[in-house]
C-alpha cells in the first residue's frame, strides 16, 4: 500500500517501508507488521502515534529510522480527509508514538509536555511486550524523573539495571534519586557503581 492510504488500515501499529524511491513521501509503499514494539534494526518505520493538545489528541502516523530511532515526519489528515505530511520537528504540539521501542534514543519522543501520563501508560504497556526491557525502562525513568515522581522513576531504573543498562549514567540516575529520598546508603551504593563502571567524577 502507499504511504497517503495509510489511514484506511485501522488495526497495524507499525508500518515498514518497503520502497522509499518517489521524491513525494506520500507514495511511498509501506508494508503492515505485527511489531508490538519499535525493531532494533536499521529500517524506516511509519509507527501509529497521537499529537497531544491540552484537552484533546490528533490521531498520526510518525516516521522513524531505526536503529538511531530518528523522526523524521508526521503523517495527519487534513480537513478534507486527506493524507499530509509535515515535518516532525515543526510540529507546534508533543507527537509521540503509540508502541514503545526496542532501540535507544532521546526519551523525549515519549514525552508529551502537554500530558504526560499518555507516554508514561505506553511505555508501561510496552514493557509487559518487551524481552529486554532496558530500553523502555529507561525511557519511562526518565520521563518519571522529569515529571518528579522519584520512587517510580527508582523502580524504572532498577529494572534497566536488572536487564543491562545503557551505560554507567543509569546508577547516576539512581544515586541522585536515592538522594532526593534522602536514603543516602542507597546514595553511596550507586554513586560507587557509576565509578564502578566507568564513570567520571565531573567535579574533580
Amino acid at each position: 500500500m502507499k504511504l497517503k492510504d495509510i489511514f484506511t488500515d485501522f488495526t497495524t501499529k507499525v508500518f515498514k517501508v518497503t520502497n522509499d524511491d518517489n521524491e513525494n513521501e506520500l507514495l511511498w509503499t509501506i508494508t503492515p507488521t505485527n511489531f508490538l514494539l519499535v525493531p532494533d534494526d536499521e529500517e524506516t518505520y511509519f509507527i501509529k502515534a497521537v499529537q497531544t493538545l491540552p484537552t484533546s489528541t490528533i490521531d498520526c502516523f510518525i516516521s522513524i529510522v531505526t536503529p538511531e530511532r530518528i523522526a523524521d515526519y508526521v503523517i495527519k489528515l487534513d480537513t478534507n480527509k486527506q493524507a499530509i505530511l509535515e515535518s516532525f520537528h515543526e510540529q507546534e504540539n508533543s507527537t509521540i508514538p503509540l508502541v514503545a521501542s526496542e532501540c535507544f534514543g532521546d526519551y523525549e519522543l515519549y514525552y508529551s509536555k502537554e500530558n504526560p501520563q499518555i507516554g508514561i501508560d505506553i511505555l508501561k504497556q510496552g514493557m509487559t511486550n518487551a524481552i529486554n526491557k532496558n530500553v523502555v525502562a529507561e525511557d519511562l525513568g526518565y520521563i518519571l524523573r522529569d515529571e518528579e515522581l522519584t520512587q517510580e522513576a527508582i523502580e524504572a531504573f532498577l529494572i534497566s539495571e536488572q536487564f543491562g543498562p545503557s551505560s554507567e549514567f543509569i546508577y547516576s540516575e539512581l544515586s541522585q534519586l536515592y538522594e532526593l529520598l534522602e536514603q543516602t546508603d542507597k546514595q553511596n551504593e550507586y554513586k560507587q557503581k557509576y565509578y564502578d563502571n566507568g564513570g567520571v567524577d565531573f567535579d574533580n
